[in-house]
């Protein structure tokens, strides 16, 4: 029995926890399917179980999981900057089965959300803790922070944050 999933059906994954909705078939065999962290997995058909329970064709209800996946941004003391941990702690996310791409797109979406938000708000110090690892994504997310106008970046203080941390200065003069 070949089972079939419409664009806009809530699915379950099989042998995983969570769930996801179909936005797409790729083929016979593969879905695109946006999990409940909003990463969008190619899956195998056999890999997802149709979730009966309410008929999301009609009617697509998601939890909003954002309030509950928003970066953790510190409460601003004097002379404290505001922050972003880019740790999937930080984000509860739990699925050890997202591969290290969709791990990275994932932070550097958080990443770009929190310099927009300090950037509307004119807030022209801050820092993005991106923790030391392999460089990857504190690369990637130096790489992203030049795409912003009167942006520059250094290490920010290694005493507070070792060496895992970017401060960013926004120079408004020159946006």
């Amino acid at each position: 029995m070949i089972m079939e999933f419409c664009i806009g059906e809530k699915v379950r994954f099989f042998h995983e926890t969570g769930f996801g909705i179909i936005k797409k078939e790729i083929n016979l065999s593969k879905y695109l399917v946006e999990n409940e962290f909003g990463i969008e997995l190619v899956v195998l058909r056999v890999n997802l179980v149709k979730i009966h329970s309410e008929n999301y064709r009609e009617n697509i209800v998601i939890k909003d999981l954002e309030e509950s996946l928003k970066p953790k941004i510190s409460h601003v003391e004097k002379g404290d900057l505001p922050e972003i941990d880019l740790h999937l702690e930080q984000f509860q996310i739990l699925n050890k089965n997202l591969t290290n791409s969709e791990i990275l797109f994932f932070q550097l979406r958080k990443a770009n959300e929190f310099v927009q938000k300090m950037l509307d708000k004119r807030i022209s110090r801050f820092v993005v803790i991106h923790g030391v690892g392999e460089g990857v994504l504190r690369s990637e997310v130096r790489t992203m922070l030049t795409k912003y106008s009167g942006v520059q970046t250094s290490d920010a203080d290694p005493s507070k944050y070792g060496q895992g941390a970017t401060l960013v200065f926004v120079n408004y003069n020159l946006r």
